[in-house]
């Protein structure tokens, strides 16, 4: 699938969540949800148990694993300290700057694209970084900010126990974990099945993200904030921060010192993550920075590629 295909499917899977959304309403929101937990339980474990197998682990692939970890928190820090000292936000909205801006969609839009636009080879350390950094970035960093920041969620929602419970939960941490330990490669056969599966799964994703956009903004002023503004100083924050920061340090280490593989370079770089909304509304955050920023962010990082591959 050519770069230009790709993304005009990411468009076209959006569009169809949101008519989806739209006429069918709460089922479709049901039934979107029911299928993530299908592909995340049962059709992408596998793919990622065959993908890292055929990784080679190195102190290499280990720091810049680390590194994922400084530049998200480092990011994460600075958009506390900008919105919450410097632009003086409610606490719900510093929380979901924060969230936007250490939640990034490695699944359904970087691995599809270090596949279109780096090849397979790369796939093995794109997949390491997801399963990793951006993963349990969500299911600890994400739910501990939307504990600290929010306005709902006690006990067992907010609680230390149940962010670890999903944590440990996750398969596709597993399945990363396994694929290290196993000894010996998974066949070609299956690294190139794993592939295909990865494109697949994309539209499926941006569906869900269409699906959620819609849910989530009946009253057709998601994408704006109280005063009207479609790029309001916060959502302008995130796309510095998500886009620009956190990968030049990233590309930064590496050119320094660790030389690390390109399928980690363009993860670092990918756009706001749909978990990140899912955390706002279930802690009560403001969840319109984050969908704003779901948008912004992963509009431009798809104009820019294109460009990028048109000018050659």
């Amino acid at each position: 699938m050519s770069l230009p295909v790709l993304v005009a499917v990411m468009v076209a899977a959006t569009l169809v969540g949101i008519g989806a959304e739209r006429r069918w309403g709460a089922a479709a929101e049901a039934r979107s949800r029911s299928t993530m937990g299908v592909l995340l339980t049962w059709v992408l474990p596998p793919v990622y148990l065959v993908l890292v197998s055929r990784l080679h682990v190195d102190l290499t692939l280990v720091s810049g694993l680390v590194t994922g970890f400084l530049a998200l928190g480092t990011v994460g820090v600075l958009a506390w300290f900008v919105s919450s000292r410097l632009l003086r936000l409610p606490p719900a909205t510093v929380g979901a700057v924060i969230l936007a801006t250490i939640v990034s969609n490695t699944g359904y839009f970087g691995l599809p694209l270090v596949r279109t636009v780096l090849g397979g080879d790369e796939l093995g350390p794109a997949v390491a970084w997801d399963s990793l950094v951006a993963q349990p970035t969500v299911f600890v960093s994400a739910f501990a900010v939307g504990a600290a920041f929010g306005t709902v969620g006690s006990g067992e929602a907010a609680g230390r126990g149940a962010r670890l419970v999903a944590f440990l939960r996750n398969p596709l941490l597993w399945a990363s974990v396994l694929g290290l330990v196993v000894p010996g490669d998974a066949p070609d056969w299956a690294g190139d099945v794993a592939q295909v599966i990865i494109v697949a799964v994309l539209p499926v994703g941006f569906f869900v993200v269409g699906v959620q956009l819609s849910a989530q903004g009946e009253d057709g002023s998601l994408l704006r904030d109280a005063r009207g503004r479609l790029l309001p100083p916060e959502v302008a924050l995130v796309v510095v921060l998500r886009l620009v920061v956190a990968p030049l340090i990233v590309v930064t280490a590496s050119v320094v010192a660790l030389d690390l593989p390109p399928g980690m370079l363009l993860q670092a770089a990918v756009p706001t993550g749909l978990n990140g909304m899912l955390v706002a509304h279930r802690f009560g955050l403001d969840f319109r920075p984050v969908a704003a920023s779901i948008v912004w962010t992963t509009t431009i990082m798809a104009v820019g590629v294109l460009v990028v591959e048109a000018v050659g």
